[in-house]
């Protein structure tokens, strides 16, 4: 599976790589994750969120903010579900920087580079 889109951002240090993936089912979502996982081994976080058909053929909405404080994925998977944008999945790896960046300030950040990732799926 390749990678349809890259957006990156650097933040006191922290480097947030954020990509969009085409995925048709779960099994594709889970395969992409652990491959980011492998790729970005000394990332602190990797957050997703998707939105597939499942085995039955029902579109299938999963977030994860993968520890963070923040709400930015869930809100993400929502604006996906709204704009039907079935088949698609957005990744989004964080390089902590050592400064601590704040809950809010952080939701900003994840959710600016997920909706401009979505801007790109037709």
């Amino acid at each position: 599976m390749n990678c349809l889109h890259t957006e990156e951002y650097t933040e006191k240090r922290s480097r947030f790589i954020a990509l969009l993936y085409e995925v048709e089912n779960e099994k594709a979502f889970k395969e992409v994750f652990q491959k980011l996982l492998e790729e970005h081994a000394k990332a602190r976080h990797v957050l997703r969120c998707g939105y597939f058909l499942n085995s039955f053929g029902v579109p299938t909405l999963t977030s994860s903010e993968d520890k963070e404080p923040v709400s930015s994925m869930k809100r993400l998977s929502a604006l996906m579900e709204r704009k039907k944008t079935v088949g698609y999945a957005v990744f989004i790896v964080r390089y902590f920087g050592g400064t601590k960046l704040g809950a809010s300030h952080l939701d900003r950040i994840y959710f600016a580079l997920g909706t401009e990732l979505l801007k790109r799926v037709s």
